[in-house]
């Protein structure tokens, strides 16, 4: 577990944002800061607008939606994606869809996850991607590698799941190479935050209030321990990251903590997993198979 540091920073007026002091006296903005006065200079746009800027997304008016729906890690389960897809009854005109990112590893399909994903999000700019861990540490390992190069056992992608994607990019790059090269170029695109109205923040592990958007940009997709007991902001947050499970081995569907958390990693690669889709503003979720624990919103 990867932890953030803290700089020498404290924090005035905690949970309302507030500006930071550094321990040289310099004064920087937070992240919460930074998304609100992003959403303010953004108050006067089109009734629907989506700005991104470097891995931030900004939706000032989250009243523009009927729905706010928000996947939980996928892990290359494409049949799991597919059966809860089913179930969605997914507006590209009405909705906004957010992905948690972890779209790969572990599971045997993760191409196929990732092309889903990306034509979902080639069709409507109404959907927000964003990163995990799992897609840095790929990422990371072509940075150094090939394809078309054996499989380096030694790197620690491969050794957290990563050798199922590997097999699954290579099938896509044997057959057609230009959809292998676009998928790369997709995972490259992710976002990292996305802000929607004054309520929710979707990220894939949490976040530091203390710090700002810039100095935290790697702990947002490995963060745990430090999120969950130091956030205390009015937004609620949705995440993934850490399966529900890790708290409650026999809970399947999403978790709510008292602090405005809430975990939609529902263990889509673990024995009885799900892959959940939860409808934010009304609490209700689709899953992957039918689950008497949560409510299916056939109508939400």
């Amino acid at each position: 577990m990867k932890k953030g540091s803290r700089h020498g920073v404290y924090q005035q007026g905690y949970g309302g944002g507030g500006f930071s002091r550094c321990a040289e006296g310099t004064v920087h903005m937070t992240i919460l800061d930074e998304i609100a006065e992003k959403r303010q200079a953004l108050r006067s746009s089109e009734r629907g607008a989506i700005s991104r800027e470097g891995g931030l997304v900004i939706v000032p008016d989250d009243t523009a939606f009927h729905r706010i729906l928000a996947i939980g890690d996928i892990h290359g389960n494409w049949q799991r994606l597919l059966s809860l897809w089913h179930h969605v009854p997914y507006d590209p005109q009405e909705d906004l869809l957010v992905f948690l990112g972890d779209y790969i590893d572990r599971g045997a399909y993760s191409a196929e996850v990732l092309q889903m994903v990306m034509e979902l999000a080639e069709k409507s700019p109404h959907v927000i991607t964003l990163t995990g861990n799992h897609e840095a540490m790929m990422l990371h390992y072509f940075q150094d590698h090939s394809i078309r190069e054996p499989m380096d056992m030694s790197h620690g992608w491969l050794r957290s799941g990563g050798q199922a994607t590997f097999e699954s990019l290579a099938r896509v790059y044997q057959s057609d190479p230009g959809i292998y090269h676009r998928l790369l170029e997709f995972v490259l695109s992710l976002d990292h935050l996305a802000a929607v109205g004054e309520e929710y923040i979707f990220t894939h592990a949490g976040f530091l209030p203390q710090k700002s958007y810039e100095e935290q940009v790697d702990d947002m997709l490995w963060i745990r321990t430090e999120f969950y007991e130091e956030y205390e902001g009015r937004e609620t947050v949705v995440i993934g990251h850490t399966p529900v499970q890790y708290f409650d081995e026999t809970r399947h569907h999403p978790l709510l903590f008292r602090n405005h958390i809430i975990d939609c990693d529902t263990g889509s690669y673990l024995p009885g997993g799900r892959i959940s889709c939860l409808n934010v503003k009304k609490m209700t979720c689709w899953q992957s198979e039918p689950d008497d624990l949560c409510q299916d919103d056939r109508n939400g």
